[in-house]
C-alpha cells in the first residue's frame, strides 16, 4: 500500500468515525434522553485525559509546561470556551433539536465562513469560486431547511439557529488556536482545551438535574463517541497529514457529513427527501471546491 493511499484511508476513516459519533450522540440524546449540556461536558473531559494520556505516551514531554505561561493559559481558555464547547455543545443542541444528519451537514459550512473572514481580514473581493461555493451553500442550506418551498420551515428555527451557530464556532475552532499550534503539539493542546471547556460546560449542567438512563447500550454509545468518535477519529486524521495534504485531508474529510447521512437512514430509518439529498450534496460541493483552492 502506497503513503497516499494509506493517508487518504487513515482521513476517510477518520471521517467516518466523526460522522458515526453523531448518530451515536442522537441516540444519547434522542433515545436514552441525556441533556446536551451533560454528554457534552463528559465527552469533553474523558476525551481531553484520554488526549493527553495519548500525547505523553508519543513524547514523553511534560504535559503542564505549557500551562506556565499566562499567555498560552489564556489562550487554551478562549479556545477552550469558544471553540471546543462551543461548537461540541451546539452540535449537540442541534441533534436534539433535529438529526445527526442536519447537525452534522449545517457545522460543515463552517469552511465558507472561514473564506468570509479571509476576505474582511484580507480586505479584499471574494474570488469568484469563493462566491461560486458561498452561492452553493446558501442554495444547499436552503433546500434542506424548506425542502424547496419558500413558504415553509422543515427543519425547526431552533435547530437552524444552533446549527448556523456550530458552524460559526467550528470556525473559531480552527482559526483561534493557529499560534499556539505553532509551538506546541495539537494532542496537548486539545486536550487541555477539551478538559478546560469540559469543567467549564459541567459547572453549568451541575446546575440542571441529570436526565437519561444508564445502562449497558448509553455507556456504549457514549463510549463509541468518546474512543471511536473523538480520541480515535482525531488520531487518524493526525496521522493522515503525514501522508498526504492537509488540504486534502479536508477533502476527504466530506465522507463525515455523507457517513451521517447514511447511518441516520440505515439506523434510525430517517427518510431524506429529493430537495435534502441535493442540499447536502451542495454544501458537501461547496465545501470540497473551496478546500481546493490554492
Amino acid at each position: 500500500m502506497s503513503d497516499r493511499i494509506k493517508g487518504i484511508a487513515m482521513a476517510a476513516t477518520g471521517a467516518i468515525f466523526w460522522g458515526s459519533s453523531g448518530i451515536a450522540g442522537q441516540y444519547l440524546l434522542n433515545v436514552i434522553g441525556f441533556s446536551p449540556e451533560w454528554l457534552s461536558s463528559f465527552r469533553m473531559l474523558t476525551a481531553g485525559i484520554l488526549l493527553l494520556i495519548f500525547d505523553i505516551t508519543q513524547n514523553r514531554q511534560n504535559i503542564f509546561e505549557i500551562l506556565k505561561k499566562t499567555k498560552n493559559l489564556k489562550d487554551l481558555v478562549i479556545f477552550g470556551v469558544f471553540g471546543v464547547l462551543g461548537a461540541q455543545y451546539t452540535y449537540f443542541v442541534t441533534i436534539k433539536a433535529s438529526n445527526a444528519a442536519v447537525a452534522t451537514v449545517l457545522q460543515y459550512l463552517m469552511p465558507i465562513i472561514l473564506v468570509i473572514w479571509a476576505c474582511i481580514k484580507e480586505k479584499r473581493k471574494p474570488r469568484k469560486i469563493e462566491m461560486l461555493c458561498a452561492i452553493l451553500a446558501t442554495l444547499g442550506t436552503f433546500f434542506i431547511v424548506t425542502h424547496g418551498n419558500y413558504e415553509t420551515l422543515q427543519v425547526s428555527p431552533k435547530a437552524l439557529t444552533w446549527g448556523l451557530i456550530s458552524a460559526l464556532c467550528a470556525a473559531v475552532y480552527t482559526m483561534q488556536p493557529q499560534e499556539i499550534l505553532k509551538k506546541y503539539r495539537t494532542s496537548l493542546v486539545v486536550g487541555w482545551a477539551m478538559i478546560i471547556g469540559g469543567i467549564c460546560l459541567l459547572c453549568y449542567a451541575l446546575t440542571t438535574p441529570f436526565v437519561g438512563q444508564i445502562n449497558t447500550e448509553s455507556v456504549a454509545a457514549f463510549i463509541y463517541v468518546v474512543i471511536f468518535g473523538t480520541v480515535i477519529a482525531f488520531g487518524l486524521f493526525l496521522a493522515s497529514t503525514k501522508y498526504i495534504k492537509p488540504q486534502e485531508a479536508g477533502i476527504v474529510g466530506a465522507l463525515e457529513p455523507l457517513s451521517s447521512v447514511i447511518f441516520s437512514i440505515i439506523i434510525f430509518a430517517i427518510t431524506f427527501g429529493i430537495y435534502e439529498l441535493v442540499g447536502m450534496a451542495l454544501i458537501i460541493s461547496a465545501v470540497i471546491f473551496v478546500t481546493r483552492q490554492k
